[in-house]
């Protein structure tokens, strides 16, 4: 998907506005990626929200929403990331951005965006927003909490999600017509998730995947080993002013040629069969990063160093990806000594049921119930002998 793009690619750019946010977090000893994933988030929460990405295969327009997945353990520096990146590039003329808001159920996304108000006791009800640029950012400390909210209620949560990154209609009206909805391509919003590896399963298990979940994130390092070993900068830079009088009157960022030829050959590759499911919304992630670093840049159209950087990106993100899957993949080592500790009980138990002339007959039940798959796999593995 990202042709010969590599991850240093980004961070051999003289741009200015990747200078500063390299230098942000070699000061704070942080990942770049993860200031970058939150510059990126400044970056589209201050794009009119009426400004739409525009290709061939979809001429009526994309909305520039996007999630991300920023992966790192627990308390990784989402803090450090979100200073390191206010300070690295600043936006002249912006209302303040939206602060990072937790959001409990998938009814509370409209509701942070907007409510219903009556003027008179004979007025309609009519939408109000609650910010002039109609922009939310939606963020989850830690990937379980999202996966409890989404067991918890239905699939509200995490289809809320799919929703909001495609930016269609969210919300909707009970029986008695109470309730509130947000039209199609109305907002802004940017979702991130802190993703501790072992518990990803949520955004890359099988429904994940096949209902679309998976591919609509990018994925980014909190946790950089490389940033251990880059020394903190003696000299200072300056940090990059954008002002977004770029975007007046803008309604559209059209694609250029070489990405409506990859739509193109991407969406035929689907067709037969050739895409992964993981990878579905691949170009377009890859399309509003572009636009993301069009917008840092101070521009409101697209050359071909924003793609070229944006597939570098993309490169990341793959890479990270790749390696969570691997760590799902492999055994915790906490289960694993946990699933000894049960065996090793199991054992135990038989053999002092045994020395104790017990009747085999009598034995499962005098095993713990939340050892009894334990002891039958023992039996079933020939570990444990019959008597």
């Amino acid at each position: 998907m990202t042709g010969e793009a590599t991850p240093a690619d980004l961070w051999d750019s003289d741009r200015p506005e990747l200078v500063a946010i390299r230098w942000e977090a070699a000061r704070r000893i942080a990942s770049p990626w993860a200031v970058l994933s939150i510059a990126l988030t400044h970056s589209l929460l201050t794009i009119p929200y009426t400004v739409r990405y525009r290709s061939e295969l979809h001429p009526e327009g994309t909305p520039l929403n996007l999630a991300i997945a920023i992966v790192g353990r627990s308390g990784a520096g989402k803090s450090t990331a979100t200073n390191a990146a206010a300070h690295a590039v600043r936006y002249l003329g912006a209302d303040a951005l939206p602060e990072a808001i937790a959001v409990r159920s998938g009814e509370a996304i409209p509701t942070a965006l907007a409510f219903m108000h009556t003027a008179s006791k004979d007025a309609e009800p009519e939408l109000k927003w609650r910010r002039a640029d109609h922009a939310i950012w939606a963020h989850w400390e830690e990937v379980g909490m999202l996966a409890a909210q989404g067991a918890r209620t239905g699939s509200t949560m995490l289809d809320a999600i799919k929703s909001v990154t495609s930016g269609e209609r969210i919300g909707g009206q009970n029986s008695r017509g109470d309730g509130l909805t947000i039209p199609t391509g109305s907002y802004r919003a940017v979702v991130t998730v802190a993703v501790q590896p072992r518990l990803s399963a949520p955004l890359l298990n099988d429904a994940a995947v096949s209902g679309g979940l998976s591919g609509r994130f990018l994925w980014t390092l909190a946790e950089d080993p490389a940033a251990a070993s880059v020394p903190r900068p003696r000299l200072p830079t300056e940090h990059v002013s954008v002002d977004l009088t770029h975007w007046d009157g803008v309604r559209y960022v059209d694609a250029l040629p070489v990405m409506d030829a990859a739509h193109d050959a991407d969406t035929r590759a689907a067709h037969r069969g050739e895409r992964d499911p993981i990878n579905s919304r691949a170009l377009l992630i890859r399309s509003v990063v572009s636009i993301a670093l069009a917008n840092m840049n101070g521009r409101a159209s697209l050359d071909s160093e924003d793609w070229r950087l944006a597939g570098a990106v993309l490169a990341h993100s793959e890479h990270t990806r790749a390696a969570i899957l691997r760590a799902l993949a492999e055994p915790d080592p906490q289960e694993l000594a946990a699933d000894r500790l049960a065996e090793s009980y199991v054992i135990d138990r038989v053999a002092d049921l045994r020395a104790r002339g017990l009747p085999w007959r009598q034995v499962e039940s005098q095993i713990a119930k939340s050892k009894r798959d334990t002891f039958k796999s023992l039996l079933a593995a020939g570990r444990i002998e019959r008597w």
